[in-house]
């Protein structure tokens, strides 16, 4: 699925996701990131995870990180100051939350919501520039898994450079 919002990358996650899953197991030291919690994953994973490989070849990352959403909270909508466009896959399972684009009306609404429903296993060049807002609704907290590239450019842009990538 592609929108103005996000895209669906067509390779799966495999070896990165079990990964993840143990990191969030282990007590580790998670910094503050704009509002979420993170903890950075080694640069490796880019050789060793087919769809970084092909995204890196074309638009070169230039960090990964965990991030972790706490527990029944919303973080507001906003358009993000830093990133333009990035690749985001939900490592979370189960789980009762949302990603969702909007238009803002008024100062009470946005409206013409999108959701992200990511899929299992399934990354998402994911545009930054749009207003956007997560609700994490469960008992657990949520956790993504996101990246920066080297070179900020706009979604429009990203996407037309990894549509070869694209379903």
């Amino acid at each position: 699925m592609t929108s103005n919002y996000f895209s669906e990358i067509r390779t799966k996650a495999n070896e990165l996701i079990p990964f993840l899953e143990f990191l969030i197991d282990l007590e580790l030291p998670w910094k503050e990131h704009f509002g979420f919690e993170m903890i950075p994953i080694e640069d490796c994973w880019i050789e060793k995870e087919t769809a970084l490989q092909e995204i890196d070849r074309i638009n070169p990352i230039k960090h990964l990180g965990l991030l972790k959403i706490p527990k029944k909270s919303f973080y507001n909508w906003h358009v993000d100051d830093f990133r333009q466009a990035c690749i985001n896959m939900l490592v979370s399972k189960d789980h009762h939350s949302y990603s969702v684009f909007g238009k803002h009306k008024s100062k009470y609404y946005y409206n013409d919501l999108t959701e992200l429903n990511y899929k299992p296993l399934t990354y998402y060049l994911f545009n930054n520039q749009e207003n956007h807002a997560v609700i994490n609704l469960d008992d657990k907290d949520r956790y993504l898994f996101s990246l920066y590239f080297k070179d900020e450019l706009p979604y429009g842009i990203l996407q037309k450079k990894l549509k070869d990538l694209i379903v």
